[in-house]
């Protein structure tokens, strides 16, 4: 059998099946078990340790003063640099920072698109 009948034998499989595509603004799509969207940060439960910072690969986060902390500093997450990698959230040694599952990462501007913040 010849390539050309493969082919149209294909072309013709596929016009009778239902396409495949999502529409995704209408359509609600669960992501997968260990997906890594938004971060989420515990303010009161950071200490301020930096390791977070120490960790990143991609400089996302910075250590800005604060009276929040105990250490009088907290992270300040710099989410359009973000990789998604989670490694803060591996080495946090309170374990506040969490990468949740929320795929809704848009905006007109790069610093439109923020972490979310729990007092």
């Amino acid at each position: 059998m010849g390539l050309i009948p493969k082919i149209l034998k294909e072309v013709f499989k596929k016009t009778a099946e239902k396409p495949f595509t999502i529409h995704y603004p209408f359509v609600d799509i669960k992501p997968v078990e260990g997906y890594r969207g938004r971060i989420r940060w515990k303010v009161s439960g950071c200490i301020g340790c930096g390791m977070c910072a120490t960790v990143c690969p991609a400089n996302a986060i910075v250590m800005i003063p604060s009276e929040r902390t105990k250490t009088k500093k907290e992270p300040q997450f710099i989410h359009y640099k973000c990789i998604f990698c989670g490694l803060c959230a591996e080495h946090c040694p309170t374990k506040v920072i969490e990468l949740t599952q929320d795929y809704h990462l848009y905006g007109f501007n790069k610093e439109d698109i923020k972490i979310e913040v729990v007092e």
